[in-house]
């Protein structure tokens, strides 16, 4: 599957930066007991408990960074696994300035391709690309959120 996600942020560009590339900067806009711990250079695991139903499995998902240009673009992969179903995907992000004040906002573009396997299989592409609009919509947020009460 294959997908663009494009948003302003309400947020300088470096607080965007480091929200995407930092674990420690990730933590307070996760959900719940989410957790982002560095797993190498350039490199960290995500694991948080998404709602399946009446289940609710811990999924980890391993992130590498590659192609950093600071606060401007990088490349990732990503892999995940839990219960019986998997993804892995890679994007390119690209991030522009948007304004002239000292409290700009940020453009984030983010292109790639996203496969799934075992049970995600079953479930339609647009309601991952749903859910992950979602989560990302709601992630952003909370970094301009966070941005403005500094």
């Amino acid at each position: 599957m294959e997908f663009v996600y494009d948003r302003v942020v309400n947020a300088p560009i470096s607080a965007v930066w480091n929200a995407l590339t930092d674990p420690s900067a990730m933590e307070p806009h996760l959900p719940g007991t989410a957790k982002a711990v560095a797993s190498g250079p350039d490199a960290y695991r995500v694991s948080m408990k998404i709602s399946m139903g009446f289940l609710r499995p811990t999924v980890n998902a391993d992130v590498q960074l590659s192609n950093l240009e600071v606060n401007d673009s990088f490349s990732f992969e990503l892999s995940g696994k839990s219960m019986g179903a998997g993804v892995v995907g890679n994007a390119e992000v690209a991030l522009t300035a948007v304004g002239e004040s000292n409290m700009e906002s940020t453009r984030i573009r983010m292109t790639g391709s996203v496969e799934t396997s075992g049970l995600l299989k079953k479930i339609d592409d647009t309601k991952i690309e749903a859910a992950a609009t979602g989560f990302l919509d709601s992630y952003f947020e909370s970094v301009g959120r966070l941005a403005r009460s500094i």
